[in-house]
């Protein structure tokens, strides 16, 4: 099996290991990709040179093909699930992605991921993303729910990642977190990278990419018990992996009901993961003057909370 990854401006000037980890599947260890490297399977496509280095510097535009040892068949099954269809056009669609899976599965995973609904549901999907990824352009973590863009044609692919990285498109998230943050509105600017010793999550670090998020706190509830709750509304200028639950956390706001940055989050079980990407908005890629903009209802399960909240 053969994955094709091109390098966005994001990732210019980053170790090749890092670049394939953070592009080549959710959750996808270090040391797999380090093996893949060590073990000639990765050729940088743009010199046709194989590359056996783990801190090998891509550049931005380089192309990279990664050839692994195919996944069971299975893995890429047609699988029935509930995916609503919220923008239909020629050659893209915005969808409401369920929280609890993955938009895509990485080497050696085995549950299914959205890639095997998006393949029994449509006939056409981009094939830009490989073999593995056929249609995703970006993606939300496995617990977060809500609107992503889905390309059918390969010239959408391009043209809607392209958006991304020149960020021309809005997205925009909604959060309940423990506590309140200091200041009702502002934007939180801190480097995230991998944490060093857990690998599963981020964290903020000096030698990390730059990160911007902006929040504005919408409401406040106060418990009987002195507990506090907010309400936020949140906008990316970056897209970096768990991104909003990292930031939040560093002010001392973790997101309710998150099992790597918040230790309450057992208490908050029955709420999953309390953060929406509620929004998209941006301009039609091949029609100008066209402004696409699709969002979604609150989730039940948000709403429930805001009620039993004060029982806490």
């Amino acid at each position: 099996m053969q994955i094709i990854l091109k390098v966005s401006e994001d990732y210019d000037a980053q170790r090749l290991d890092v670049f394939l980890k953070e592009n080549a599947g959710d959750d996808l260890s270090r040391s797999t990709v380090q093996k893949w490297i060590d073990s000639g399977f990765v050729t940088n496509q743009t010199t046709e040179k194989e590359i056996r280095k783990n801190g090998h510097k891509v550049v931005l535009g380089e192309t990279y093909s990664v050839q692994i040892v195919a996944r069971p068949p299975s893995r890429l099954e047609p699988i029935r699930m509930d995916i609503p269809v919220l923008f239909d056009d020629d050659e893209f669609m915005v969808i409401h992605k369920k929280p609890g899976i993955a938009c895509h599965s990485g080497p050696g995973e085995e549950e299914p991921s959205l890639v095997n609904g998006l393949l029994y549901q449509f006939k056409n999907l981009s094939s830009n993303g490989g073999d593995r990824r056929p249609g995703i352009v970006h993606r939300l973590d496995k617990p977060t729910e809500g609107v992503l863009l889905i390309a059918k044609t390969d010239r959408a692919h391009v043209a809607l990642g392209k958006m991304f990285q020149e960020r021309k498109i809005e997205k925009t998230y909604y959060v309940w977190v423990l506590q309140a943050p200091v200041e009702a509105k502002g934007t939180i600017q801190l480097p995230i990278g991998r944490n060093p010793v857990e690998r599963i999550k981020m964290c903020v670090r000096e030698d990390g990419r730059d990160a911007i998020t902006h929040y504005e706190t919408e409401k406040i509830i106060q418990t009987p018990t002195g507990r506090k709750y907010s309400f936020l509304k949140i906008g990316l200028e970056t897209g970096r992996t768990h991104q909003i639950r990292v930031h939040l956390s560093k002010i001392g706001c973790p997101v309710v009901g998150d099992g790597l940055y918040s230790r309450s989050a057992k208490d908050y079980a029955q709420f999953g993961l309390l953060l929406v990407a509620k929004e998209l908005k941006f301009e039609h890629p091949f029609q100008h003057g066209r402004t696409i903009q699709v969002g979604i209802d609150f989730p039940e399960r948000f709403l429930t909370f805001e009620r039993k909240c004060v029982n806490y």
